[in-house]
């Protein structure tokens, strides 16, 4: 499911964009913030077998901060989930109006919609499996692909082959051709890509065996996100130079046209199609689940908690779906804007919620350090001094993005629902000693 959730909208459709900003510096920005997000999991992963909760990341801000952090935090990462739901269902809606340009952006978004809708309307068994056949699509394409770019650069395959080699990653303005600003402007699709692992949390709670699958799954997400990502993108820089590439067109099928492999670009298409597919049905899932849990702890209006008869939390699952079908009107009315919004949006939450996971794990660490707290073998590395470590880097990249001209907007767009959000907490607080008068 992590891996469905991180290879999404910004690995295959955004990663152009991102070379065209950063060039060969992109591979720096990926392995920082895959370092992040490995040390924030490892938090979230000792935080979740210490204290198994469905309501993840937002019960912890709450037992281990406060109410208010918990309810901004689960409220938060529900409306980012969903967010990115909506670029994944952009990217189907973009790929397919390239593919037949007659078919208006927003009608594929709605046809994905619905069907997202449908599947999770069933049972989390097929729901996983499912999610595990599209992710296995994604992961074998990639691999496929990084096999083809390195069968191009050693056999010198087509045009491409003849411009093929190493120092195109050196060769044309350097390591940093754009300097540490093109470098800091590509963070934030960056920090989009990554954004959606911390699904496993969520997912815990209905794992069999939490103590083996977790660990498990948080170190091979890792190292596999980093191999994909990075190994994906450094091939394709590798077999032609970065500044030729189309930022508006995914870099694979780019690469692979140019090579002469009309078909496989056209397949790999395809693929993207069905990995944005897969990102929103982990997206539905988790935020369905996010909003379940908000209600059990009282944060969300009860009906949301109520389960049908295969054990989903159907009325949580149709709200989230409600807010995608938002984003099919997005679709229709500010096409060519969405996606960008959308990214820098996505991101602000994302630091919020991995800034709020890192400060929830130093609160028990200094509890466990005190010995009031469970043991588990499952620990952050170099806690706490890697907590504060990850927190000084949020706060880096957060001033970069608030300074930023293209993305100021989105600043003032978040600013404006955290308040909102302390606003409805204390409107719940002064309603509930009402409620208990007048029962």
């Amino acid at each position: 499911m992590a891996l469905g959730s991180a290879i999404g909208a910004g690995f295959f459709l955004g990663s152009g964009a991102a070379i065209n900003q950063a060039g060969p510096a992109l591979l720096i920005a990926y392995l920082i913030a895959g370092a992040m997000i490995y040390l924030v999991m490892r938090a979230l992963g000792e935080l979740t077998l210490a204290y198994p909760s469905r309501g993840s990341f937002a019960a912890y801000a709450t037992r281990f901060i406060g109410p208010l952090a918990g309810f901004i935090t689960g409220w938060s990462y529900w409306l980012a989930f969903l967010l990115v739901g909506i670029a994944e269902i952009t990217g189907i809606g973009l790929l397919l109006h390239r593919w037949y340009p007659g078919i208006p952006q927003w009608v594929p978004a709605l046809c994905a919609t619905v069907v997202l809708y449908a599947i999770n309307m069933r049972t989390v068994k097929s729901f996983g499996e499912l999610e595990y056949w599209l992710s296995m699509i994604k992961v074998v394409t990639i691999i496929a692909v990084l096999l083809c770019g390195l069968a191009i650069l050693v056999f010198k395959i087509g045009d491409v082959g003849t411009h093929a080699r190493v120092a195109n990653l050196w060769h044309h303005g350097g390591i940093l051709p754009k300097g540490f600003s093109g470098l800091l402007a590509a963070v934030p699709l960056v920090i989009f890509s990554f954004g959606g692992t911390e699904v496993i949390g969520l997912a815990a709670a209905e794992t069999d065996r939490p103590e083996y699958a977790l660990p498990r799954a948080i170190n091979g997400v890792f190292f596999r996100i980093i191999l994909f990502y990075v190994g994906s993108i450094a091939i394709v820089m590798i077999l032609y130079p970065w500044n030729s590439l189309n930022p508006n067109e995914s870099p694979f099928v780019s690469v692979l046209k140019q090579a002469g492999f009309a078909g496989a670009a056209a397949t790999l298409t395809f693929v993207a199609i069905s990995a944005f597919f897969s990102s929103s049905n982990t997206i539905l899932y988790g935020s369905s689940r996010l909003l379940h849990a908000l209600a059990s702890s009282g944060d969300a209006p009860a009906p949301f908690q109520t389960l049908n008869q295969q054990k989903v939390p159907y009325f949580s699952v149709t709200l989230s779906g409600a807010v995608l079908m938002l984003g099919v009107v997005l679709n229709y009315l500010i096409p060519d804007k969405i996606f960008g919004y959308l990214l820098s949006a996505c991101v602000w939450i994302v630091l919020w919620v991995w800034t709020a996971i890192m400060l929830c794990h130093f609160n028990y660490w200094r509890a466990h350090s005190k010995g009031s707290t469970a043991r588990v073998n499952f620990r952050l590395p170099g806690a706490p001094y890697t907590n504060w470590a990850i927190i000084l880097l949020i706060g880096v990249v957060a001033v970069l993005i608030a300074t930023s001209g293209t993305t100021r907007v989105t600043f003032y767009v978040i600013t404006l629902w955290l308040a909102i959000l302390v606003t409805a907490y204390y409107a719940k607080g002064s309603m509930q000693p009402t409620m208990i008068e007048n029962s």
